[in-house]
């Protein structure tokens, strides 16, 4: 499997993470594209927000191409999304914008789990109810009380388990 990775607007420090952090959970080659900007025509500036679609629809269509940002972005309907995936496509966009905290370690953990969350919905996951990274989350409450791993169910779909 390969992973590449598409910062835009978004610190090295993250993407490193995630280059190090993904290589692990998916047993994946990672690659970092080129920075880039996210771009200004995905912003509302009503909304003081980037559309996500809008930056996921701008994302090379490669197999499996993460973007990655730290600018706040929404989905029609929702104030705020963590981030938006192809279900069974090819590209996922996260933000870490509302995962930011002061202690660096939570930081890593939540970027993580919706990296792993976001890359699962390409692979073909839907939500899950069970303790499992691809439990839906409405807030960083919920992204730091599940787990980073998939369930057996989850894992066994994608060819992890």
């Amino acid at each position: 499997m390969k992973i590449y990775i598409q910062p835009l607007s978004v610190n090295s420090h993250t993407v490193e993470i995630l280059k190090n952090r993904l290589k692990e959970v998916f047993k994946a080659e990672v690659f970092v594209l080129p920075t880039s900007e996210a771009s200004l025509r995905c912003y509302n500036p009503s909304r003081r927000q980037y559309n996500s679609t809008c930056l996921l629809r701008l994302l090379p269509p490669i197999r499996i191409t993460l973007g990655v940002t730290g600018r706040d972005i929404y989905a029609t309907g929702m104030n705020f999304v963590f981030g938006e995936a192809e279900l069974g496509g090819a590209r996922a966009i996260l933000s870490v914008f509302r995962l930011t905290t002061a202690d660096s370690k939570l930081y890593e953990e939540r970027v993580v789990k919706e990296a792993v969350h976001e890359i699962g919905h390409v692979l073909g996951l839907k939500h899950c109810k069970n303790d499992c990274v691809m439990k839906f989350s409405n807030s960083v409450e919920e992204v730091d009380k599940k787990p980073v791993s998939f369930c057996r169910v989850c894992a066994s779909k994608i060819g992890l388990g």
